[in-house]
């Protein structure tokens, strides 16, 4: 979830609408920890054995875990990193000011960054994702979906609907947020409507074919299972990892015991699809009982 900064340490920050859902946890493991008040966004794995990049907005950085949890900041930036994936000519990263045009696609590789392309007219940039050869982002802000070819530089919409907006536009919640393909499909998230979406990743009109999946599901990032299961981060909302069945069963896996307070991604081990990694801001947003917690790089075995 992005927000703008004076939101960040709000208490008495709005919640989406969301049903509670069972907990039924599964084995997890707390693998690194960063001081309480550093809010981690986004996570890609890294091409060197269970490594994995972490986006951390608050102190406009990428930071990057190692296996044994050891973590080292990668690349200072000058704006917010938001959304991150892995490519093979480096982590690709967008950041810039959020509520405001200046955004970047960023390289980040080598203890650095390097700028691939400007991406004009974006707001808020959020959840990114491969979708064949495309680079999809959301802008949570204006509403849509950008299409982006990190080799030209060049960036449209892919896909513009009213389920992707906010219903209150002074609200400081994400519309479109998370984004995640799996099995012929594009998900995605809208926080504020509490909505989960999806289309056809080969549509030739997403707008026609938005198909809503769930309601009344708060979820902020998402990946999806090899066996066709969603996993959502329910940050504040619900400070859990939800996971919905392709029947529309809904349970949380990890709530706050097993370490999962304001939890804002999620993303299965391209090497091991049986751990599923999950980022925290310790609850930010909203204390669970009033205590910012450390915020965390957790693994689960779903």
């Amino acid at each position: 979830m992005s927000s703008d900064q004076d939101t960040r340490h709000r208490t008495d920050a709005p919640h989406p609408p969301h049903d509670p859902v069972p907990l039924h946890p599964v084995a997890t493991e707390i693998i690194a920890e960063w001081p309480a008040g550093t809010f981690i966004e986004n996570l890609a794995h890294a091409f060197n054995g269970s490594a994995w990049l972490v986006t951390i907005p608050s102190h406009h950085r990428v930071d990057w875990v190692h296996a044994n949890g050891r973590h080292e900041v990668l690349a200072d930036l000058p704006h917010s990193p938001t959304g991150i994936v892995t490519h093979q000519t480096g982590a690709l990263v967008i950041s810039g000011p959020l509520g405001h045009e200046g955004w970047q696609l960023l390289r980040i590789r080598d203890h650095g960054y390097e700028v691939v392309c400007d991406v004009p007219g974006l707001l808020s940039g959020n959840g990114m994702a491969w979708v064949d050869q495309r680079l999809l982002l959301a802008d949570s802000l204006l509403g849509l979906v950008l299409s982006m070819d990190p080799a030209r530089g060049t960036s449209s919409v892919w896909l513009a609907h009213e389920l992707l907006t906010k219903t209150d536009p002074a609200s400081p919640l994400p519309g479109v947020n998370g984004i995640a393909a799996g099995h012929g499909w594009v998900y995605l998230t809208n926080t504020e409507r509490g909505l989960l979406l999806r289309c056809p990743t080969d549509s030739t009109d997403p707008a026609k074919d938005l198909q809503v999946v769930a309601e009344r599901l708060a979820g902020d990032d998402l990946d999806v299972g090899s066996d066709g299961r969603i996993y959502l981060a329910t940050h504040t909302w619900g400070n859990s990892i939800l996971r919905l069945d392709p029947d529309g069963h809904r349970e949380d896996i990890a709530g706050h015991d097993q370490g999962i307070t304001g939890s804002t991604a999620v993303a299965f081990d391209p090497g091991d699809t049986s751990k599923l990694y999950v980022t925290t801001t310790g609850g930010i947003l909203s204390p669970y009982g009033g205590q910012i917690e450390p915020a965390r790089l957790v693994r689960l075995n779903p």
